[in-house]
């Protein structure tokens, strides 16, 4: 299961997630994590340009190492006539002529300007971009690109224990030979904040997250185990992203995966989890 990984690079770049206290990882940590990840089979790098450095730590790796990881980065907001200098600047800083994927990043400006799209179908043409796709936050915006018939290889979401809001369309996409990636497994870190800590705006999940203590605690499995596994368990999902804090956080999540027949039997109750409240399972609308 170790091939459904991507690594999330946003912490190399950014103070990224909830549970995150150290903030940005030091570069010589980020050339250990990425060491270790290819040692042990994971084989695609998830980017974007807005993630501060995490691009040019990578092409800096890569050039030192000679180590050929897949990379998947993203396109900012944009137009028509500035989309192709962005992804330029993301091939420069990640030292490459070519790279495997290419996701628009910023919906609402990709439904103003379409023509970004035509962009990334040339580029797509022309070799230098092996996949193109989406990263989305809402269900809506998948169902729009569906309805009008964008011809995408990859499409990225959140998917976790309570967000399971883009779980009816997988069936879908699969039979469109879509690669679904999806991201935010541990909900950025508040999989793994304690209950009784939890700030009043999440006191709605309190119940839930005690609940899924339990349940890891009974399987005498980790939260990480637990969370990642619930995922791995879904068969339309092709691939994982997971972001790690530092190399301990990694090496959990690679040993987390065995855990998998355990997770198992207890994966509709898991399922029964789900939460519609978007104020929690959506963190760009955490204060």
């Amino acid at each position: 299961m170790i091939t459904k990984i991507i690594l999330g690079t946003a912490q190399f770049g950014l103070d990224y997630g909830v549970n995150n206290k150290k903030g940005r990882i030091l570069k010589k940590e980020v050339f250990e994590i990425l060491n270790y990840a290819w040692k042990n089979k994971v084989r695609i790098l998830d980017t974007a340009l807005t993630y501060g450095e995490s691009e040019k730590i990578i092409g800096k790796f890569i050039k030192k190492k000679r180590v050929p990881f897949k990379i998947i980065s993203k396109l900012p907001k944009a137009n028509s006539k500035t989309a192709g200098g962005f992804f330029s600047e993301s091939l420069a800083r990640l030292g490459q002529d070519k790279i495997y994927g290419y996701l628009v990043h910023n919906f609402k400006s990709f439904l103003k300007n379409n023509l970004i799209w035509d962009t990334l179908e040339k580029l797509k043409a022309k070799g230098r971009i092996k996949k193109i796709g989406f990263s989305l936050y809402y269900p809506q915006e998948l169902k729009y690109l569906l309805k009008h018939n964008f011809n995408f290889d990859i499409v990225q979401f959140p998917y976790n224990i309570f967000d399971q809001r883009f779980a009816p369309h997988l069936s879908l996409l699969k039979k469109r030979n879509i690669e679904i990636h999806v991201r935010s497994v541990f909900l950025q870190g508040l999989m793994f904040k304690k209950p009784g800590g939890l700030s009043p705006q999440f006191k709605e999940i309190r119940p839930k997250l005690e609940f899924l203590n339990k349940v890891a605690q009974d399987l005498n499995i980790s939260m990480a185990a637990l969370c990642l596994n619930f995922v791995v368990l879904n068969k339309n999902v092709d691939k994982i992203i997971i972001g790690v804090n530092n190399l301990d956080n990694l090496k959990e999540n690679i040993k987390a995966l065995k855990y998998r027949n355990r997770v198992k039997k207890i994966y509709n109750n898991l399922l029964s989890l789900k939460d519609s409240d978007e104020k929690i399972i959506l963190p760009l609308n955490w204060n």
